[in-house]
């Protein structure tokens, strides 16, 4: 019985799942497409109607394809970070991040255009590390991590020592971190006694 309800949940899920990525797909496909429009309206005030007419399809059969594999490529990426939640925790806030190696200098906060692959992501629950946006580096409850500042450096503990230390975008202070990890860790549940978090190791 518990074994056929199981199937049938996760039957539900995967078909809430194609349907999400469906209909993103359709919506980014309809969002690239209307970028034709303009061409539509004001082209033939400098060619023929016939070429642009021609012009504006073959645009905004590209643009439209281009959007719904933007969407999708998006869509398969937040259905990956989906399946991290547990029932009833939600995704708060995504930060791109930079990490800073052991022994390295530290890098200036990011601008807007600086690349970089990996981002921290707060939930009600955790806190989680990904790089590319879907895959996973690490994950830790609340509970157990603490987090401070040195200058415009995040630093990151967890259970075993130093997780990460990292620098943000310019517009994103790291206090801002700090201060929602000691919010929701008061609401996690098992939180540990205020006890001073381990120190780093040291290989």
């Amino acid at each position: 019985m518990d074994g056929t309800v199981d199937a049938a949940s996760e039957g539900e899920a995967d078909l809430a799942r194609r349907r999400r990525l469906r209909r993103g797909t359709v919506w980014g496909g309809i969002a690239g497409a209307l970028g034709s429009v303009p061409i539509a309206i004001e082209g033939p005030e400098y060619m023929p109607w016939w070429l642009s007419m021609t012009l504006s399809l073959a645009v905004g059969l590209m643009a439209g394809l281009g959007g719904a594999m933007a969407a999708r490529r998006s869509g398969i990426k937040a259905e990956v970070r989906r399946d991290t939640l547990r029932p009833g925790e939600m995704e708060l806030n995504s930060y791109r991040v930079k990490p800073i190696p052991e022994g390295a200098p530290v890098p200036p906060p990011l601008k807007e255009d600086d690349y970089t692959s990996y981002s921290l992501t707060t939930t009600t629950r955790q806190l989680q590390l990904w790089e590319f946006g879907y895959v996973p580096q690490w994950s830790h409850p609340w509970s157990e991590l603490r987090l401070s500042t040195e200058g415009h450096v995040l630093v990151v503990i967890g259970p075993e020592g130093l997780l990460g230390r990292f620098v943000l975008q310019r517009m994103i202070v790291p206090e801002e971190l700090v201060l929602t990890s000691n919010r929701l860790r008061a609401r996690s549940p098992g939180r540990p006694s205020s006890a001073p978090p381990t120190a780093p190791g040291t290989d």
